[in-house]
């Protein structure tokens, strides 16, 4: 026989008299007593499980245990005796002898309970479990299992384990010592005085032979992933993270060598005002230096959906308060859990005090294994943090799933220091008693292989990085190859987020300028309460749309208060501004004046619509006067659509201009549209299908090329479904599952004029209704669409698709703090990597170009898409039904567009035309004053270069000046050089995310690419 037959049938054997398997001996209860018991045991299916239906139903299942005298003629007399239990349950109770002894649900979903210290043989137990299924799929009894372990020194059980170990490192250590004792157990026939010198005597062999091992070390760090929300409501976390702190603390009073790791500084401060005496007990903890606060951003969030200023303020945020309660800012990113990672965030962590990233989530991958597990993570820009691809999360202790896991980790870097956490997670829980005391067993016995030692994780990754240095280096985003459907699943929670997400950054950089000019007081603690909403919001199974129904019904509220408040303060800045304007004498009787704010960098004029509610009533039509080069402006009164239309004048970047509304008695009537659907303006001529409502033709009348090469604005459907991850994951067949289109209702004019032409179109789908508005506005280089959706399907994907007269291998899509390149598919040529990028997230805008030209996609609030080398084509919707059965079903209100260009992205000021399609121009309609102190025309803020992109202007945390940070966005590199007309703006030096001094002081240099904080004096 083999030596390795030999390892593997001794292992196996020894196995057999350590277990007995009782799986097959359930028994369903009608009540929970074995009395009520059935005739026959409970059905074992295909997989091994005991499954029942899915939909939260109870099953009730019962047993009596009784103890051998023997097994496989081992006497068992003397042993312990433990209940191994595996279930798949959204609640697990477990009673034996009629007390219920433990609980569980989806995450503490197995256990390992102590039936006897001292087995006696013929003792029994009735075991009873309460099982309920989760309600999106069947429940299952997963594994059950008994098994005898001796309580003070090596079993059967025990050395097969380390065969097992033994066998994994085969290749680096000689077993041919223990030959001739594993022949001898073999020969045992179970007789336990022989078996038990036996093993005694192999054990030490093993301990000479594995003598190399020892050389390894896996460092031991509890942990307890909390998610905010996910399976269970936002209210519930809070009482799920007090259990799981107080269950580790006293934990750690029975163990003193116990360690734990936790990030999210929203949780701590939640904890510090509602369980002051908890949190200052976690004080202490992190004090003395055993807990660890792996907590660098304010919750684990959404990193492919948020814009860089959001991750700029999760990292200030957290940093803030863990130094402020802690005593120093974390080193440490914790993200295990987040789906995906832009490739800028090395740039905002290296800015914001953050030295390590860690992750484990690309393990999740459906197409590649991640090559690297420590690595440097490097920037387009430069910046770099040590990145670690850690073991899995949610584990327990299992000395051979732990000594595999050494052994990757060692041929994978070179390093024989690895890391291992165990703790019960997602739902909370954290380190067990039980995981604890095996460690204890397994040190006390000197179970082989490597050395086990508790440390925190901070520790760990200094050490790592003294010893052995990441030589490898990833450039580039880190693609999460699954749960590709999270950047559309319900589509409510990314619009009401993008939303809010602007407007915040929009009254933030209002409220600075007024508070520079005016007498207006800067809401310091608003916009921050604002921020903290925000952030938490951006969770990563909130935003994506992965939560429960109970978790939406909490966090819209929010939003709508979110938006209200940040409306409110923007709404206040402004108007503290136009009270400080001296508007002058009116041009003429009756005259309003309205200011026109432009929130962006570049100067631009664009068409805006007022509001007649706000206007007098009688008025017939109304004449637009540009003080500012003593003109009038173009204007149409649009009494359909309850507004005033007018094209501005050239308003400066973050700056402001003067109108006056000036009522006219001549009549004002709206020009009859022509026959047919045609939308033209100066930039763009546009077909639409009468009998389809679909784009016909797209010219560009400024370079004349047509640019569609098929119908643009296709509404394609298809089935998806059969996704275990239903709202994370879109089916990777789903070309395969097309369906038929939408039938076309009706196509009509809402508006035709000068200043604007919108033309509606609607469609029916199954249950569903679609509604779109083409607009095209005067000089306008973009063609808008408008759109609302009830939809009300199940399992269908919706996606809008613009074939194209170019052909690229590449698209440019804006990602957080810049951008990223991705190929168009397919590509046979490419990596299996890059094949597997067959729907990506974007945030504003995506780009495909020849050097000669290209066509840009603007949204404002849909981030996922696939691309082929001809083809751009937009994800609207999904429609999951689990964890939210009406996850989609619901009104939708988003808009995208269409923009053709000539050359390049960069040539073509794709970002900066984003911007504005995002980002209209605001009109307020103000009281003349004559004593105001500004002009009726500024510049607050300017540089000349739109390549620069702001980001946030906003007050020092300290409350000393203000903070700028902008972005290079074009990779070309840029000089800062700030004007205004009314402000002296001094660059006070460079900053970090931190707001404390860095680099340069004088600089006001951007290096390609850079993402960079200033400090500024007015």
């Amino acid at each position: 026989m083999l030596l390795a037959e030999l390892l593997k049938k001794s292992r196996d054997y020894l196995h057999s008299l350590a277990v007995i398997e009782i799986h097959r001996r359930w028994f369903p209860l009608s009540s929970p007593s074995l009395k009520d018991a059935g005739t026959a045991p409970y059905a074992v299916n295909a997989k091994g499980h005991l499954a029942w239906l899915k939909g939260r139903h109870s099953l009730w299942l019962g047993q009596r245990i009784t103890a051998p005298a023997t097994v496989q003629g081992y006497s068992v007399a003397g042993l312990s005796l433990r209940l191994d239990l595996t279930w798949w349950a959204d609640q697990a109770i477990v009673y034996v002898n009629g007390q219920a002894v433990h609980q569980g649900d989806l995450f503490d979903s197995s256990v390992s309970l102590c039936l006897a210290e001292t087995v006696i043989p013929g003792q029994t137990w009735e075991v009873v479990l309460h099982l309920v299924s989760p309600a999106h799929e069947d429940g299952a009894l997963v594994r059950s299992r008994l098994r005898f372990e001796s309580p003070t020194g090596v079993d059967p059980h025990f050395v097969a384990t380390e065969l097992n170990i033994l066998e994994l490192f085969g290749g680096m250590l000689n077993p041919h010592p223990l030959e001739p004792l594993l022949k001898k157990i073999l020969e045992s026939q179970g007789q336990r005085p022989l078996l038990d010198a036996l093993l005694a005597e192999i054990h030490g062999r093993m301990q000479a032979i594995a003598t190399p091992l020892r050389e390894f070390t896996i460092h031991l760090c509890g942990h307890a992933h909390l998610d905010l929300a996910w399976l269970w409501p936002i209210a519930e976390t809070w009482q799920v993270a007090q259990s799981t702190f107080r269950s580790v603390l006293q934990l750690k009073e029975r163990y003193p060598e116990l360690t734990f790791t936790h990030s999210t500084p929203a949780l701590y401060a939640y904890l510090q005002t509602h369980t002051p005496e908890l949190f200052r007990q976690i004080q202490e903890a992190v004090a003395a230096g055993w807990w660890d606060v792996a907590a660098g951003l304010w919750v684990e969030p959404e990193l492919n959906l948020i814009d860089g200023e959001s991750i700029a303020r999760q990292i200030l945020y957290g940093q803030q308060y863990v130094q402020q309660v802690f005593g120093e800012i974390s080193a440490i990113a914790w993200l295990p859990d987040s789906f995906g990672f832009p490739e800028r965030l090395p740039s905002f962590l290296a800015q914001g005090g953050i030295r390590y990233f860690v992750t484990q989530k690309l393990r999740w991958n459906d197409t590649t294994r991640f090559p690297y597990g420590w690595f440097v993570w490097r920037d387009v820009a430069g910046a770099e943090v040590n990145a670690l691809m850690s073991a899995p999360i949610g584990e327990g202790i299992d000395p051979v799933k732990m000594a595999a896991y050494a052994q990757e980790w060692w041929q994978q870097t070179g390093s024989q220091r690895s890391l291992w956490l165990p703790g019960v997670g997602d739902h909370g829980g954290g380190p067990t008693a039980e995981m604890v005391e095996q460690v204890r067993r397994w040190q006390h016995l000197g179970g082989i292989g490597p050395q086990w030692q508790w440390t925190t994780v901070r520790q760990y990754l200094d050490q790592l990085s003294q010893e052995t240095p990441p030589t490898q280096q990833w450039q580039g985003e880190l693609y999460l190859e699954f749960h590709r459907g999270c950047y559309t699943s319900h589509g409510d929670q990314k619009a009401a987020h993008d939303r809010a997400q602007r407007q915040l950054q929009q009254a933030e950089r209002w409220c600075a300028l007024a508070a520079i000019t005016t007498s207006f007081a800067y809401p310091t603690a608003e916009l921050k309460t604002c921020w903290q909403q925000l952030l938490f919001n951006q969770f990563h199974d909130i935003l994506p749309g992965s939560s429960i129904p109970e978790v939406y019904a909490e966090v819209n509220p929010i939003w709508q208060e979110l938006l209200t408040k940040t409306e409110t303060l923007l709404d206040t800045a402004q108007r503290a501004l136009c009270k400080s304007i001296n508007y002058g004498e009116p041009p003429g009787a009756g005259a309003i004046p309205v200011v026109i704010f432009n929130g962006g960098v570049g100067d631009r004029a664009a068409v805006v619509s007022i509001d007649l509610a706000q206007l007098p009533q009688n008025v017939s039509s109304w004449r637009v006067y540009a003080p500012q080069g003593e003109y009038n402006l173009p204007a149409q009164l649009n009494p359909p659509q309850g507004c005033l239309t007018l094209l501005t004048p050239e308003v400066p970047g973050i700056g402001y201009t003067l109108l006056w509304l000036c009522p006219e008695s001549r009549p004002d009537p709206l020009p009859t549209p022509p026959l047919g659907y045609v939308l033209e303006n100066t930039y763009l001529h546009v077909e639409i299908s009468p009998t389809t409502g679909e784009i016909t033709n797209l010219y560009d009348k400024l370079n004349h090329r047509p640019c569609l090469g098929d119908r643009g604005n296709q509404l394609q459907f298809f089935r998806d479904q059969g996704q275990y991850w239903d709202a994370w994951n879109i089916d990777p067949h789903y070309q395969q599952h097309r369906l038929p289109g939408a039938t076309l209702e009706a196509i009509e004019w809402v508006t035709w004029h000068q200043l604007e032409q919108r033309l509606r179109v609607r469609w029916r789908f199954q249950s569903s209704w679609i509604q779109q508005e083409y607009v095209l506005q005067y000089q306008t280089p973009w063609l808008r669409i408008d759109t609302a959706i009830d939809w009300q399907e199940e399992h269908i994907l919706l996606k809008a698709a613009f074939p194209l007269a170019i052909c690229a291998e590449q698209i440019t899509c804006e990602t957080p703090g810049g951008v990223t390149v991705r190929p168009t598919l397919p590509n046979p040529r490419l990596s299996a990597h890059e094949q597997a990028k067959w729907e990506v997230p974007f945030l504003t805008w995506v780009d495909l170009s020849t050097p000669e030209y290209g066509v840009s996609l603007f949204s404002d609030c849909k981030h996922g898409l696939d691309a082929q080398a001809n083809q751009l084509r937009l994800t609207l919707l999904r429609s999951p039904t689990w964890p939210d059965a009406n996850s989609d079903r619901r009104l939708h209100h988003f808009s995208y567009g269409v923009f053709p260009h000539r050359g390049t992205w960069q040539e073509a000021e794709v970002p900066q035309q984003a911007t504005q399609f995002n980002l209209p121009l605001r009109g307020a309609i103000a009281a003349a004053n004559s004593s105001g102190t500004l002009p009726p025309h500024a510049q607050l803020l300017h540089w000349s270069d739109d390549c620069i992109q702001c980001l946030a202007l906003k007050q020092a945390e300290d409350g000393q000046g203000w903070q700028l940070r902008v972005a290079e966005v074009a990779g070309q590199g840029r000089t800062l050089e700030l004007h205004s007309t009314l402000i002296p703006w001094h660059i006070k030096g460079q900053q970090t995310l931190l707001e404390t001094a860095a680099g340069n002081l004088d600089s006001a240099t951007l290096n390609p690419w850079q993402i960079q904080t200033f400090r500024l004096s007015p």
